[in-house]
């Protein structure tokens, strides 16, 4: 009897898990995982903001992002800078996590591409979009809230 095909979601949820496994097997010789990543990509694409901020981009708790928070200063990775609000410091690359950042987004890129290499253009633009409308029915509907 063959085997039935996954069905969307666990196929879904479990290529996610595996390019994740992936992306932390090339962070891990920089004390880096797939979730510290993340908050380095929200400060990358920010240039500055505060705890609140990434947690609010990536739908996590803020005591989870604290965590990576501190994870990443005593990297050296990050910064925090002095805010007029005196509760929420602003953080922002290092020199040194400004570099490591470039690095870790050239081998992560690299990896995609030999990944993708055996689709073609077209499909690998069709999945894609597909995956920004799934995001987009996803995401909650609240006014004012950036998408």
């Amino acid at each position: 009897m063959p085997s039935s095909p996954l069905k969307f979601r666990t196929a879904l949820l479990r290529c996610a898990r595996l390019f994740s496994d992936e992306v932390n097997t090339l962070l891990l010789p920089h004390q880096l995982n797939y979730s510290l990543w993340q908050v380095l990509y929200v400060i990358h694409l920010k240039q500055q903001c505060t705890q609140v901020d990434i947690a609010a981009y990536l739908k996590v708790s803020k005591p989870s992002i604290t965590k990576r928070i501190r994870v990443l200063l005593d990297l050296g990775l990050i910064q925090q800078l002095e805010s007029s609000d005196k509760r929420q410091k602003c953080l922002t690359f290092s020199s040194h996590g400004q570099e490591l950042f470039k690095h870790c987004s050239t081998q992560i890129d690299q990896f995609e591409q030999q990944l993708l290499q055996s689709f073609t253009v077209t499909d690998i633009a069709h999945t894609r979009e597909i995956l920004n409308q799934l995001s987009e029915q996803l995401q909650p509907t609240l006014q004012g809230e950036d998408k």
